[in-house]
């Protein structure tokens, strides 16, 4: 197969271009490029049309519950091809069959365009076009070696490759094969073998225009599993998952999604993202008039008590995910999409009618505006601020414990006990020459009551003295100087 996978660098995103994919690189790739793919969908909209991209290219692979184009090794016919913005695929034969049809690029400090006012994004009705320069990714066939089997000068010019003959299963075959294995093999393929950025080649420089995807969260998000789908421990995993909590904001999967696909799933999930919040801040609230009956985590670690830290993160995060969603529909949402939700319950929540802005007008019983992110909720805010003077007063209590361990182990007193056991380990029972030996090398002397001193503080003190450490920076850090 002539065919090459192309992997988006780490803050690289895949584009493609409108003349040979039409807008909505959304999920599951039906089109087939020709002559049909050129006229353009919206001139007015996209002035520079032949030269515009949109986020998302073909790639093989199929959509996951997640909401993510993944491949799973199956081959092109057995899977086909879906939209992601993690990389394409490239040949004569592929959808990218064109040098410039599919990039990978990251977006460098806009200045904007003159014509435009030095504005770098422009949106009409909704609609938004991204401007400006670009670094483009420059393709490379070296990250699957296997690929370059037909193509031998392509091999040996990539520095990880090697073409020769190879013993496969009594047959001997010739083809590009990785130059390393082993260890070094498992090393790079989990990623802890270094890499070169974009392998060794420089960036291209390119101005650009592109109509962006917008990331969409859903708390009821299929779950991914990590094994081989329809496995044992696939099926096992999936399972679980179902008694899990609504995911978070950072825990989403799902490709961006185009303005129009995005709209369209809003309305969907809204209602699901609104009880998440309302049923969060309802917690909060009970677990902050009791704040001080909370348990702190215990000084050795055996237990997290009620997970102080835990019950703010996941509070705030639930409400900057909403923050994120509301920013998104007022920027795209207007015009003619209509963006009201359903206000009712949809969930397992004992609510009865979301928190979210409701219509108020006549006809219109339950339904939501907008959603209501409790940015205003005092209750809220004062139930977050209770809990998190208790986590610092569990801190101020760890601190002290810590400090006091520290003393027994460091402190003034407990040197002098320590040296008194010391020169007791060193004089009794000994030798009347030992015992003048060391009288006439005092440093000698004072050098070995310190190392004993040192090992009659307890490997369990000095672990205590490490977990406070760990423990003060890890599970503090991120809440007590916000």
């Amino acid at each position: 197969s002539s065919f090459y996978a192309i992997k988006c660098a780490p803050g690289f995103q895949c584009v493609s271009k409108l003349t040979s994919f039409p807008l909505g690189h959304d999920g599951v790739y039906h089109h087939t490029p020709g002559p049909e793919a050129l006229k353009p969908t919206d001139p007015d909209r996209f002035r520079n049309w032949l030269n515009t991209y949109e986020v998302g290219c073909p790639a093989r692979g199929k959509m996951t519950p997640a909401g993510r184009c993944k491949d799973d090794g199956a081959g092109g016919d057995a899977q086909g091809y879906c939209f992601s913005a993690s990389g394409f695929e490239g040949g004569p034969k592929e959808p990218c069959s064109e040098p410039d049809d599919c990039l990978c690029v990251k977006a460098e400090a806009p200045d904007g365009r003159l014509a435009l006012g030095h504005r770098h994004l422009e949106n009409e009705n909704g609609k938004e076009m991204v401007q400006g320069n670009y670094e483009v990714q420059q393709v490379t066939k070296c990250d699957n070696c296997e690929q370059l089997s037909s193509d031998e000068k392509h091999c040996e010019e990539c520095p990880n490759c090697v073409f020769k003959g190879k013993s496969m299963a009594g047959e001997w075959i010739k083809g590009c094969w990785n130059q390393d294995g082993g260890a070094a093999l498992r090393a790079r393929l989990h990623g802890r073998a270094d890499r070169q950025h974009l392998h060794g080649l420089p960036a291209i420089h390119k101005e650009m225009e592109i109509v962006p995807h917008y990331s969409l969260w859903d708390p009821e998000q299929g779950h991914e599993p990590a094994h081989e789908e329809g496995s044992k421990e696939a099926e096992e995993e999936m399972a679980l998952a179902e008694e899990e909590p609504p995911r978070l904001p950072y825990q989403s999967k799902g490709e961006p999604l185009s303005r129009d696909a995005w709209i369209a799933a809003y309305k969907v999930v809204a209602p699901r993202v609104q009880e998440a919040l309302d049923t969060s801040v309802e917690w909060t609230v009970k677990y902050g008039e009791q704040a001080a009956k909370l348990r702190c985590q215990d000084k050795n670690g055996t237990h997290g008590g009620d997970d102080l830290p835990g019950k703010m993160e996941r509070a705030l995060s639930l409400q900057r995910g909403c923050l994120a969603m509301q920013e998104t529909a007022d920027r795209i949402a207007v015009s003619d999409a209509n963006t009201t939700f359903a206000g009712e319950n949809v969930g397992p929540s004992h609510l009865t009618r979301l928190g979210c802005i409701h219509n108020e007008r006549s006809g219109f019983p339950g339904e939501c505006l907008r959603l209501n992110c409790h940015v205003g909720d005092e209750k809220f805010r004062q139930a977050l601020h209770q809990i998190e003077k208790r986590n610092r007063d569990c801190y101020n209590v760890w601190e002290e414990t810590v400090k006091k361990e520290d003393d027994t182990c460091t402190g003034p007193q407990a040197n002098h006990k320590h040296l008194q056991q010391g020169e007791n380990a060193q004089t009794s029972g000994a030798p009347a020459a030992t015992t003048q030996a060391s009288a006439a090398a005092p440093k000698q002397v004072a050098a070995s009551i310190d190392a004993a001193t040192v090992a009659l503080c307890s490997p369990l003190d000095r672990r205590r003295c490490s977990r406070g450490r760990v423990f003060r920076r890890n599970a503090w850090r991120s809440f007590l100087f916000a």
